[in-house]
C-alpha cells in the first residue's frame, strides 16, 4: 500500500485495551488517529508518543475505515523531530474549537441516555468525523462512577456524561472555556439487546490548560528524584507478635518455618521499612508480601507484568482462603465494576495489576479512596534501563510510588547485577539498608552439559526415565520446535509446541494444558515460561546453547520450584555459537561487545570440566568457597570422573588432517576425510589424495565429533566463531608432535544421555521413602479436583505434599495438618477427600501410618551449606581411604582432583554409615604440606568461627592459605570435634 510522508503534532493520548490511542494534527490541518500495524496485540503500542511531540511519519489510510471513524492511519515508519510544543495555537489555527453547550457537538446529533450518557445514534445520522475540539460554556465536574471516570455537563435534565479516557491526572472541575478534545467511541450496542440501534458514546480525551498549569500527559506528577517516605508520613509500623506471624505461616500457607531470608524480609516490611528483595526463582518471594498483607489494615497492591502470572497467584491464594483479585484487560466491564465495589468495601486484601493498568486515572482514584498499605513490585529489574528486560511502563511506577508515599514498598527481582539493584533503589527511594540479597544457588538443580552430536538420540536417552515427569525443552528456532515436538509425539510422549508463530489462542491453550498437567512436556522457544508458577517442573533441556548465562539461569530456574530435585541438561554445538555470532553481527553495533562477552561466558560454562556452580555464581557476583558441589555432571560419579582413555594417536591423526587441509575447515569435513568419504566437497579439493585420507575408520562419525568437542574443551583446538574452521593451539601442536598425551571419555552417547541426572538427590529436599502407588493415586485425585475447580493441580497440593502424604499416611485432620503446605483452608477444602483416599488405600494394601520425627514437622527445603548424603563415589572413596590408600593414591587411581577426593571424604564422614566417622584426623593432617604452626593457626580459626563457611577463614588469614588446604583442615577439625 502506498504511503505518504507527514509531519504531525501529537494532541491526544488515550487508553485503549492494549497500549494507547494517539490523536494528531497534520501540517495540512487534517485530524488523524495514529496506529501501529501490530496495535491490536502490542501492549506498548502508542506509549512512545506524548502530547506536544512533533513526529515525521510514513503512513497510509487504515484498510478498514467505518464512518465516522475515518481519521485512522497506519504508521509504518517514524522518527521524533521535536517535543514540548504548545498544542493550543496549532489547534486554534487548524481545527477551530466549537463553543457552547452539548448541542453544538457533532452536527447537533448528540443525545443523552437515561443515566445521562452522551452518544450519537446510527439511525439519527452519522457525523463526518469522530474527533473535534470544544470550549464548553459551563464547567464540567468529575463524577464518581465506578470503573470509568466521567465528566458531567450540567443541564436542565441533570448532568450529561462524557467518559474520560485520557492519561492526564483527573481534575475535580474543568472550568468553562477550557479547550477540550472530544472523540467518539466505536459503534456499540448492549449485547443483551441485539435489537437496539448502534451507538457511539462521547469520550473526553483530554484538555489543554495554559502552559504554566499544564500537567504532562502521563497522568502523573513530573518525574523527579524519588524521595523515600519519612517516618512521619508513614503510618506507624504494626506491632506484630512474631508468634502471630508464624501462626499465619502455618494456618494459612501450611509451613512450619520460613525459607532463607523470608522471615527477615517479612519483619522489615512489618516494621514499615522499604525493601528490595533479590532472590532466585523458586526462593519464595511471593510469600514475603502475601503474609504481611493478611496483617495490614489496607490494601496490598502487587504490580506484575503478565496476566497469566496474576491469575495463577490469585488462584493459589483463593485455595488458601485469602481474599485476592486481579484487575486487567481480560475482564469484562461487569467483572471490573464488581471488583471496584469489593475494593471500595475493603473486601480485598491483595490486588494484582499490570503497571499500565495501575497508572490509569480511574485505578489511581480507586486506590486513593481504598488506601494502600503496601506497594509490591514484582520483576522490579524491568524498571532499570540497565536490566536485560527493561520496560518503559515500569518507569511510570516512580510517580505512583511518590503518590502512595505512606505505603511500604517492596521491590522483588531475581536479577543480581549491582548496577540494576542501585537503579531500582534510586528509582523507588529504597535505602541501602533495606536490600536483602539471597544466594543465587539453586542446590536442588542437577546441572549437566553435553556436546550435541546426535540431538534426538541424546534427548530420547534423557527422557527415557522421565515419561511421567513434567518438563520444558527449549529450542532456538520455531522450525526446530515443531520438528522435535512432532518427533517426540510420534514416539509416544505427551508433548505440545509453543512459539510465536502459533496463533494466540493455540499458544494460550498449549500453555494452559502444560500448567494443568494435561500434557507432560512443552517444546518451546524462549517466548515460553515467563510467569509460569508451576511448581512440579522436573526437568529443563536446552536443545541449543542460549545467548547468555542470564537467560540460561532464568530458564532452568523454572524447574524444581518445590525444592525437589530437577535435572537441567544443556546440549550445545559450535553451530549454535556460530548462529548466535551471526545474530550479534546483524544487530546494533553498540550492543555487540556486551552480547559477545555474554556468549563467550556461556560457551565457557558449557565446555567447563570443573564444577559448574562456582562460575555460575561468580557471574552473578556471588563467591563460593566450595570447589565442588557434588551435584553436577562434572562433580558427581556420573560425570567427569569416568575413567579416561589415552587418545593421543587419534588426536595426532585428526590434528594432522586439520593442518594438511589448511586449518580452514570444520569438524564435519575433517571427519569425512579421515573416514574416507567420497563426497563432492572432498573430491573437488583433492583431499582424497592426502596421507590422512581414510586413516580414521576406527571411530564412527559420532565418536569423532565427541572427541572434537572434548579437544576444544581441553583447548587443543579452537574454532573460528564466524566460519567454523578448526585451528590447532600451541598445546594441540605439542600433542601432534608427540610431546604431550591427551585423554578422553569415549562412553557410548546413549549411555552418556542416560547418565545425566541419574545420580543421587544431593542438595534437593530430603524426603522420606513413600509408597509409589499411593502417590500416583493421590496425583489422580488431585487432578480430578483441579479439573472440577478449574485450577492447576499444583495449586491444590505440590508434589512434595503428596510425597509426604504417601510416606506418613495421615489418618486424621491433626496429622494431615502436619504435612508440608497444608493449612486450615486446604484442610477444610480437601482434607476429607485426601484423608479418605489415604485411609482406604492403606487398608487395602496393609499399610500402617508412619510417625514423623518429633523435631521435623517440615524437613528443610534445601540445604546449601551442609554436605549432601554420601553417594556411590563418596562411599568408594571413603572405604578405599579406610583401607589404607592415601589422598594422592586415590587421586591417581580414580583420575580425579585432590579437592574432589576431599569433598567425597567429607560427604562420607558426614553420613551415617557405620565406621564413617572413624577416620584418623592425625593421618589426614599429615597429608597437608603446610607447616605445623600454620595448620594450628587455621584450626584456631575454625575454633573461633566454626566451619560452615571457608571465606571468613580465608579472609582472616589474608589469603595466605589456599582453599584446597582449608578444605582438608576443615575435615581434620570436624573429625577432631567428634
Amino acid at each position: 500500500m502506498p504511503t505518504e510522508s507527514l509531519r504531525v503534532l501529537i494532541v491526544a493520548k488515550t487508553h485503549r485495551a492494549v497500549g494507547a490511542c494517539i490523536g494528531a494534527l497534520a501540517t495540512d490541518g487534517r485530524s488523524l488517529r495514529l496506529e501501529a500495524p501490530n496495535a491490536a496485540h502490542d501492549e506498548h503500542s502508542g506509549l512512545e508518543y506524548h502530547v506536544g511531540d512533533v513526529w515525521e511519519i510514513e503512513a497510509a489510510p487504515h484498510p478498514h475505515l467505518t464512518p465516522p471513524h475515518v481519521e485512522t492511519v497506519v504508521v509504518y515508519a517514524r522518527h521524533k523531530v521535536n517535543s514540548g510544543v504548545d498544542p493550543i495555537p496549532v489547534i486554534e489555527r487548524f481545527r477551530l474549537p466549537l463553543v457552547g453547550g452539548v448541542d453544538v457537538l457533532y452536527e447537533g446529533l448528540v443525545q443523552a441516555g437515561e443515566t445521562g450518557g452522551l452518544y450519537v445514534a446510527e439511525r439519527s445520522g452519522v457525523p463526518a468525523r469522530s474527533t473535534l475540539f470544544w470550549r464548553p460554556d459551563r464547567p464540567l465536574r468529575l463524577l464518581e462512577s465506578g470503573v470509568r471516570l466521567h465528566y458531567g455537563y450540567p443541564s436542565a435534565g441533570g448532568e450529561q456524561r462524557l467518559t474520560y479516557v485520557g492519561f492526564q491526572e483527573p481534575l475535580p472541575e474543568l472550568p468553562a472555556g477550557t479547550l477540550l478534545r472530544v472523540s467518539l467511541a466505536h459503534w456499540w450496542r448492549p449485547p443483551e439487546y441485539p435489537q437496539e440501534e448502534q451507538r457511539c458514546h462521547l469520550q473526553l480525551s483530554g484538555w489543554f490548560l495554559p502552559p504554566a498549569a499544564e500537567d504532562d500527559d502521563s497522568g502523573l506528577p513530573p518525574r523527579a528524584a524519588p524521595v523515600p517516605a519519612t517516618p512521619a508520613s508513614r503510618p506507624a509500623a504494626l506491632a506484630v507478635d512474631p508468634g502471630q506471624v508464624r501462626d499465619r505461616l502455618k494456618d494459612v500457607f501450611g509451613y512450619e518455618r520460613f525459607r532463607p531470608l523470608q522471615e527477615e524480609i517479612v519483619c522489615s516490611l512489618l516494621e514499615g521499612k522499604d525493601t528490595l528483595a533479590v532472590m532466585p526463582t523458586g526462593a519464595g518471594k511471593s510469600l514475603c508480601y502475601q503474609l504481611p498483607a493478611l496483617l495490614w489494615p489496607q490494601l496490598t497492591v502487587v504490580v506484575a507484568p503478565l496476566i497469566s502470572l496474576m491469575q495463577d497467584q490469585v488462584d493459589a491464594l483463593h485455595a488458601l482462603g485469602v481474599a485476592a483479585a486481579y484487575l486487567n484487560s481480560s475482564q469484562t466491564y461487569a467483572e471490573q465494576r464488581a471488583l471496584f465495589e469489593q475494593v471500595h468495601a475493603g473486601q480485598i486484601k491483595l490486588l494484582y495489576v499490570a503497571p499500565e493498568t495501575l497508572t490509569r486515572p480511574e485505578v489511581l482514584h480507586l486506590l486513593d479512596q481504598a488506601g494502600v498499605s503496601c506497594l509490591a513490585i514484582d520483576e522490579a529489574h524491568c524498571i532499570s534501563s540497565w536490566g536485560h528486560d527493561f520496560r518503559p511502563e515500569y518507569r511510570q511506577l516512580e510517580p505512583v510510588r511518590r503518590r502512595f508515599a505512606g505505603a511500604v514498598c517492596l521491590a522483588m527481582t531475581a536479577t543480581a547485577a549491582p548496577r540494576v539493584r542501585d537503579d531500582i533503589k534510586q528509582s523507588l527511594g529504597i535505602p541501602s539498608a533495606g536490600e536483602f540479597l539471597a544466594s543465587f544457588d539453586r542446590p536442588n538443580l542437577f546441572l549437566a552439559a553435553q556436546p550435541r552430536t546426535d540431538g534426538m538420540r541424546q534427548l530420547l536417552a534423557f527422557l527415557a526415565a522421565r515419561r511421567e515427569q513434567s518438563g520444558i525443552i527449549y529450542c532456538t528456532a520455531r522450525r526446530q520446535v515443531d520438528e522435535l515436538a512432532a518427533g517426540l509425539k510420534a514416539r509416544g510422549y505427551s508433548v505440545l509446541p509453543y512459539h510465536a508463530g502459533l496463533d494466540d489462542g493455540l499458544r494460550r491453550r498449549n500453555q494452559r494444558a502444560f500448567v494443568r498437567d494435561e500434557v507432560q512436556i512443552v517444546v518451546a522457544t524462549v517466548a515460553f515460561g515467563m510467569g509460569i508458577d508451576k511448581s512440579n517442573v522436573r526437568f529443563v533441556v536446552h536443545y541449543n546453547m542460549p545467548s547468555g548465562i542470564e537467560s540460561y539461569y532464568q530458564e532452568i530456574g523454572r524447574s524444581g520450584r518445590d525444592g525437589l530435585r530437577a535435572d537441567c541438561l544443556l546440549l550445545y554445538s559450535m553451530q549454535d555459537v556460530q548462529m548466535q555470532g551471526r545474530m550479534i553481527d546483524e544487530g546494533a553495533e553498540e550492543e555487540r561487545p556486551g552480547r559477545n562477552a555474554r556468549l563467550q561466558a556461556m560457551l565457557r560454562y558449557a565446555q567447563a570440566r570443573t564444577c559448574r556452580r562456582p562460575p555460575l555464581l561468580r557471574y552473578f557476583g556471588e563467591e563460593t568457597a566450595e570447589p565442588a558441589c557434588g551435584f553436577c555432571d562434572n562433580c558427581s560419579s556420573e560425570g567427569s570422573e569416568q575413567p579416561q582413555t589415552d587418545v593421543s594417536v587419534a588426536a595426532q591423526k585428526f590434528f594432522s588432517c586439520v593442518v594438511r587441509t589448511g586449518e580452514a575447515f570444520g569438524a564435519g569435513h575433517i571427519i569425512d576425510v579421515l573416514r574416507g568419504s567420497r563426497s563432492k566437497k572432498v573430491l573437488e579439493r583433492r583431499h582424497d589424495q592426502l596421507p590422512t585420507y581414510a586413516i580414521g575408520q576406527e571411530y564412527s562419525a559420532a565418536q569423532w565429533r565427541t572427541l572434537v568437542q572434548q579437544w576444544i574443551q581441553q583447548q587443543l583446538l579452537e574454532q573460528d566463531m564466524q566460519h567454523g574452521g578448526l585451528r590447532l593451539t600451541e598445546q594441540g601442536r605439542a600433542v601432534l608432535r608427540g610431546k604431550q598425551p591427551t585423554f578422553a571419555d569415549l562412553e557410548n552417547l546413549q549411555a552418556a544421555g542416560e547418565k545425566v541426572g541419574a545420580g543421587r538427590g544431593g542438595q534437593a529436599a530430603q524426603l522420606p521413602a513413600h509408597d509409589a502407588g499411593l502417590f500416583e493415586h493421590l496425583r489422580s485425585l488431585r487432578r480430578q479436583l483441579a479439573d472440577a475447580s478449574g485450577m492447576p493441580p499444583y495449586i491444590i497440593f505440590s508434589d512434595r505434599a503428596l510425597t509426604e502424604m504417601a510416606a506418613y499416611l495421615p489418618q486424621s485432620p491433626q496429622e494431615f495438618l502436619r504435612i508440608n503446605g497444608v493449612g486450615r483452608a486446604k484442610l477444610d477444602s480437601y482434607g476429607d477427600a485426601f484423608i479418605g483416599a489415604i485411609v482406604a488405600y492403606s487398608a487395602a494394601h496393609g499399610l500402617q501410618p508412619q510417625p514423623r520425627p518429633a523435631d521435623d514437622a517440615q524437613p528443610p527445603l534445601i540445604s546449601s551449606s551442609a554436605p549432601h548424603s554420601a553417594g556411590p563415589r563418596a562411599l568408594e572413596v571413603g572405604e578405599l581411604y579406610r583401607a589404607g590408600h592415601s589422598l594422592a593414591e586415590l587421586q591417581e587411581m580414580l583420575g580425579i582432583k585432590r579437592s574432589t577426593v576431599i569433598t567425597h571424604l567429607r560427604s562420607y564422614v558426614a553420613s551415617d554409615i557405620e565406621g564413617s566417622a572413624d577416620i584418623d584426623p592425625t593421618q589426614l593432617a599429615a597429608a597437608c604440606t603446610l607447616p605445623p604452626a600454620v595448620q594450628a593457626a587455621v584450626l584456631a580459626q575454625f575454633d573461633a568461627i566454626g566451619s560452615e563457611r571457608l571465606a571468613p577463614v580465608y579472609d582472616n588469614l589474608q589469603g595466605a592459605v589456599e582453599y584446597d588446604d582449608l578444605h582438608l583442615l576443615r575435615l581434620v577439625w570436624q573429625l577432631q570435634q567428634g
